[in-house]
């Protein structure tokens, strides 16, 4: 079966993404920053290809808007009222910002959101249960994210918190945007048709897969240790492995 155009430019995106996260351990500091931003880019290029190629150009960039305006919206209101991530702030590391927000953060929002929405796909069985369920599945990739970003200087913690200095009530806010996020998805996009095609049905999931098991081996070797790689690990692999599994059913 020939592949559509989106569909292998989500596979190029995806193996350029997957290179540069190997290489990004070992830049010098000075490169750190842009290439975290061009990490982010990749990605959320991979996943608006990888969207595009199974439900059309509309839905990924609606679904990828919304993410953006949510996250956006719910960071501004974090680093301003606490709420409802608890205190933190960001730091100068990332330029450009936006009311005290790195416009790169939104992106990383909408970079993510297709995956975590395919995992709900495969795992629920109704629209609540599939917004509920990406909405877990994107807190999860936020234990292995935080703790990196911490330990990178792009945000911090005044008050520390229980989880390497990160209140576990952040958890619960980024549990409660995504389901705003995909609560509202889910009203929108029922009844969209969706292209039955293997490899197009397996790019979310897979973008998805790729960053559990990369963010736990990352910090296992680079970043924040052994600790977080496991709990990452854990956390991701919840919903990562049932959603595979019932891919390859």
């Amino acid at each position: 079966m020939a592949l559509r155009p989106s569909t292998i430019l989500a596979i190029a995106l995806a193996i350029a993404l997957v290179v540069t996260q190997l290489v990004y351990p070992q830049v010098p500091d000075g490169w750190t920053m842009p290439m975290t931003a061009i990490t982010v880019w990749l990605f959320l290029g991979a996943s608006l290809a990888a969207a595009w190629s199974r439900s059309g150009p509309r839905y990924a960039l609606a679904l990828a808007g919304l993410a953006f305006a949510v996250g956006l919206a719910s960071e501004i209101v974090g680093v301003h009222t606490g709420f409802p991530f608890s205190t933190y702030a960001y730091t100068d590391a990332l330029q450009p910002q936006l009311a005290g927000v790195p416009t790169v953060i939104p992106l990383a929002w909408a970079m993510m959101a297709y995956p975590a929405w395919r995992v709900g796909e495969l795992i629920g069985w109704s629209p609540l249960s599939r917004a509920l369920i990406a909405a877990g599945a994107l807190t999860a990739w936020d234990v292995a994210l935080d703790p990196q970003m911490v330990g990178l200087g792009i945000w911090e913690w005044p008050n520390g918190g229980l989880y390497h200095g990160i209140p576990l009530v952040n958890f619960l806010g980024w549990f409660g945007v995504g389901v705003v996020l995909f609560g509202w998805w889910a009203l929108v996009e029922r009844g969209r048709p969706h292209r039955d095609e293997p490899v197009a049905n397996a790019l979310g999931p897979a973008l998805y897969a790729w960053t559990w098991i990369g963010e736990t081996v990352a910090h296992a070797l680079f970043f924040e240790g052994v600790g977080v790689g496991l709990a990452s690990f854990l956390a991701m692999g919840v919903f990562a492995v049932p959603a595979l599994l019932r891919l390859r059913r």
